[in-house]
């Protein structure tokens, strides 16, 4: 895709003080666009959708504002304003659904509908027309000047079809609710689609997952995982208990199988289970073994900590050389409240960064400058959990004896207290 349109813009620096304001053309690329003025002297400048903190347009002006607090506005595009809007959102959005991580999975089919997005607090976000993409594992909503927003399957605690007004109401794990409605003719297929993919996806993960690594267990007790952990999300000993006692013994025996770590965490392993979680699915990367991974929650020091262990193959062994134990730990209040009450946020900004972006750590920790050319360089700024879980990030343990995992943890504990 590469389109152009005449306009005027201006370019202001983080002062609001003018330095460019001239008549000339855009042409968009399918990751950004250049801005030039007119003659073939004028390079202009290149702009890459990662750049920009704030995109918006208002009164026939297109606005936008990069994270070097760099402002540009685009006018005076005449009479093809609604188009240039149309073009530069629909390459816009395609950068925004690989960017974000919304695509899980392979496109499965494409509808066109009305939607309407409302927060936890039942207040509107936005709504309006868009393309409804169905993915494996996800939905992904595509307005035509507004941008893309996903819902991958992993987060939706609960969904249901309207068969008096035909609309289909999601709600995920964070409270938001989405409803789609309008679907024309094409509303029995867009239900069998859902229902498929979503039953497709327990059916997936019972069979060619949970029953590979817990056979003895009947499918319909594995299928109560399967609703609960989905593809990896973290799900608390206790309520595993309550599924079936002795599958919860399995799971942690798997989970700590051919890892030192619960020796080397003894010190401060949580005793009770709803503050140990684990999660674990197949890893795609290597046939027949699994990603396995827990989280401790320690309300007393202010903690919640996430370790991924070495990778699980088929016959029960790790396929990874013995290697130092990991543990990386994060605020659950960052100023003030009680730990014990607000921990299944921090839960909840675990699952939703690791499941979406295939459990690399990396993007959870890192400085921004060593991930500047990263696939995750604009996530990190964008996705409000990932930012909300970095921005609490208080260190990391990586030792080989539990005497050094300990010294580590001590002073690593004395960072998160509540002044």
């Amino acid at each position: 895709m590469e389109v152009s349109y005449n306009l005027r813009y201006q370019k202001s620096n983080f002062s609001n003080k003018v330095i460019i304001d001239k008549e000339g053309e855009i042409i968009i690329y399918g990751k950004g666009f250049r801005l030039k003025g007119k003659g073939a002297g004028d390079k202009g400048e290149l702009i890459n959708f990662s750049e920009l903190k704030e995109f918006y347009y208002k009164d026939e002006k297109i606005i936008f504002i990069t994270f070097n607090k760099e402002k540009y506005i685009l006018s005076d595009s005449g009479n093809l304003f609604d188009q240039l809007l149309i073009d530069i959102y629909k390459a816009r959005n395609e950068f925004l659904m690989d960017a974000l991580f919304m695509k899980s999975g392979k496109l499965k089919a494409e509808f066109e509908g009305n939607f309407e997005r409302l927060s936890k607090f039942n207040k509107l976000i936005n709504k309006g027309h868009a393309k409804v993409k169905l993915f494996e594992k996800s939905l992904v909503l595509v307005p035509e000047i507004q941008d893309a927003f996903g819902i991958n399957f992993d987060f939706v605690s609960f969904y249901e079809f309207d068969e008096l007004d035909y609309f289909l109401k999601v709600v995920t794990d964070d409270g938001s609710t989405t409803t789609i409605s309008q679907l024309g003719n094409d509303y029995e297929f867009f239900q069998e689609k859902m229902d498929m993919l979503l039953g497709g996806m327990y059916e997936t993960i019972v069979n060619d997952g949970l029953k590979k690594a817990f056979q003895e267990f009947h499918a319909g007790v594995l299928l109560k995982l399967a609703y609960r952990m989905k593809n990896g999300k973290a799900v608390s000993l206790k309520e595993i208990k309550k599924m079936d006692k002795d599958l919860a013994a399995r799971v942690e025996e798997f989970i700590f199988e051919n890892s030192n770590l619960k020796e080397m965490s003894s010190s401060f392993k949580p005793t009770d289970d709803s503050y140990i979680l684990f999660g674990l699915t197949r890893d795609e990367a290597v046939k027949g073994s699994f990603i396995r991974w827990l989280i401790f929650v320690m309300p007393d020091k202010n903690l919640v900590g996430f370790s991924i262990l070495p990778r699980w193959i088929e016959g029960g062994k790790s396929s990874e050389a013995v290697r130092p134990c990991e543990m990386f730990f994060y605020k659950i209040i960052m100023e003030q409240g009680v730990p014990s009450e607000k921990y299944e946020d921090k839960i909840r900004e675990l699952n939703q960064a690791l499941v979406v972006l295939n459990f690399a750590k990396d993007p959870c920790y890192k400085d921004k400058r060593e991930l500047k050319y990263s696939p995750y360089q604009y996530a990190i700024r964008k996705l409000p959990f990932l930012r909300i879980l970095r921005k609490s990030f208080v260190g990391k343990i990586a030792a080989s004896t539990p005497q050094d995992f300990q010294k580590q943890a001590d002073e690593l504990f004395n960072k998160a207290k509540l002044q």
